[in-house]
């Protein structure tokens, strides 16, 4: 009958933008780059796209979806970066460029500990084996674990036999890169007259990298 508006069917809502989920996850890295997650809004991403809340709920349900696939986003980035390191010419070259990516994924993503933490690592902790975020952990952990070993089986013959458990390795590693964004007070306090964080970060990726070729037997400084 004219005049009569047929009723829209439930579904992906209109917007403004042509903005999908990628876009929206990559306005929410954006963001939590400026402020910590539980400050965020869902008011506030759409608004910062432009589209209708409507949108983020459509994608990913409510706020912990959308922060839980912005997170695992960021993860599978730095993982593809690290195994592209993995052709290196040198184990020093992988090692260093490795603790340089994390080092600088972590200062430019500065919640990015805190999201893995409680989005990622949470479904570990309850151990429930089958639900899709712990089988995410387990496949990041294998795949960490993996480039860890890769860089193991890298040392050169003039290297020391040093036995090192290539988990312990990746733990170790992630633990001490992550440590310098997300401990940046205390770095202030013991390098308070060294105000250039671009130059502090090139030092403490310097020394980590060769500490940890110390640790498995290479000498960094000859290598």
């Amino acid at each position: 009958m004219a005049g009569i508006k047929k009723k829209r069917e439930a579904g992906r809502p209109r917007e403004t933008q042509a903005v999908g989920r990628e876009g929206l996850i990559e306005a929410t890295l954006a963001l939590l780059r400026h402020a910590p997650p539980e400050a965020l809004t869902l008011l506030q991403i759409a608004n910062s796209v432009g589209v209708d809340p409507a949108l983020v709920r459509y994608y990913f349900g409510n706020k912990d979806g959308l922060l839980r696939a912005a997170t695992l986003n960021l993860m599978e980035r730095v993982q593809q970066a690290s195994e592209q390191q993995a052709d290196e010419p040198s184990v020093a070259a992988m090692l260093g460029n490795r603790v340089r990516l994390i080092i600088d994924t972590g200062r430019e993503n500065p919640h990015f500990l805190k999201l893995v933490m409680r989005e990622i690592y949470a479904a570990g902790e309850r151990g429930e084996a089958g639900d899709p975020t712990w089988d995410v952990l387990d496949l990041t952990a294998r795949r960490g674990a993996a480039l860890s070993n890769a860089v193991l089986q890298a040392r050169p013959t003039s290297a020391k036999e040093v036995s090192v458990d290539a988990r312990f390795l990746h733990v170790a590693l992630l633990g001490a890169c992550t440590f310098f964004a997300t401990a940046q007070p205390l770095f202030k306090a013991l390098f308070e007259l060294e105000q250039d964080e671009d130059e502090l970060a090139n030092r403490y990726s310097e020394f980590l990298t060769d500490l940890l070729l110390r640790g498995i037997g290479v000498d960094g400084t000859t290598f």
